[in-house]
């Protein structure tokens, strides 16, 4: 069975490695999180459409997940539609209803966020997604949940989805920010908007925190570059912050 298992895996491309396709299912490595990540995703499994479930372990002791099938979007390649946008953050929304009630001591992977009110997903975005056209279909790669806010969340689907790390002119820009705090509801464009550049630096130092520490998702992330990626494109953002912001009502 282990043979046959091994024989039949596909590689699955991502910045922090190590997940396999086989058949209809995802293997990946475990750690020290996954039994609150499972607990999470179990209690949303009869709350919230478009999550994996949770299959068990394989003879390598992997976690076993549905695989979610559907188109992703590939950066900078492709962009979300705003349909797509729309359908994301609905859906995130309604996610953060259904996590409202749930509470876990952990330990999560992802790295402490300030104020934090629920767990969220941490890592939604384009390349964590898949669509049926403009219909959102799934939502993958829960390792980094842990305890956030919803501010925090719609800072990194903005850095992601708008996207904000591109230079996409400020008036596409301010449109597709006020697109997704409409859709949402509850907060201002501008107040995302200017929480952003905190919940970015928050995550590039908490790569190389936890890259240093031997995580070995964070040390792939590091070698593929990104933390220095992430701060070329933050100071960008950060330069075109008072322009987008003439353009918010």
């Amino acid at each position: 069975m282990a043979d046959d298992v091994a024989n039949d895996e596909q590689w699955l491309a991502g910045n922090v490695g190590g997940a396999f396709k086989v058949g209809d299912t995802v293997h990946r490595p475990v750690g020290p999180w996954t039994p609150a990540v499972h607990a999470l995703l179990e209690h949303l499994a009869p709350r919230l459409p478009h999550i994996p479930r949770v299959l068990g372990f394989d003879e390598q002791g992997r976690e076993v997940l549905d695989y979610m099938s559907g188109h992703v979007i590939e950066a900078p390649q492709e962009a979300l539609s705003e349909a797509q946008i729309v359908s994301l953050v609905t859906w995130t929304r309604d996610f953060h209803a259904a996590v409202a009630d749930f509470t876990h001591p952990g330990p999560w992977r992802y790295f402490p966020v300030p104020q934090p009110t629920l767990v969220g997903h941490n890592d939604i975005a384009p390349y964590n997604s898949c669509f049926d056209g403009d219909d959102l279909v799934g939502v993958f790669d829960w390792d980094l949940s842990g305890p956030t806010n919803p501010l925090s969340e719609l800072a990194f689907m903005a850095w992601n989805c708008v996207p904000l790390w591109a230079d996409i002119g400020a008036d596409a820009a301010a449109h597709r920010l006020t697109l997704m705090t409409d859709t949402y509801g509850g907060f201002e464009a501008r107040e995302v908007l200017l929480a952003v550049p905190g919940r970015i630096q928050l995550m590039i130092d908490g790569i190389a925190t936890s890259a240093a520490a031997g995580d070995p998702g964070m040390i792939n992330l590091v070698e593929g570059g990104e933390p220095e990626q992430d701060r070329t494109s933050l100071a960008g953002l950060k330069s075109r912050i008072p322009g987008i912001l003439r353009k918010l009502p």
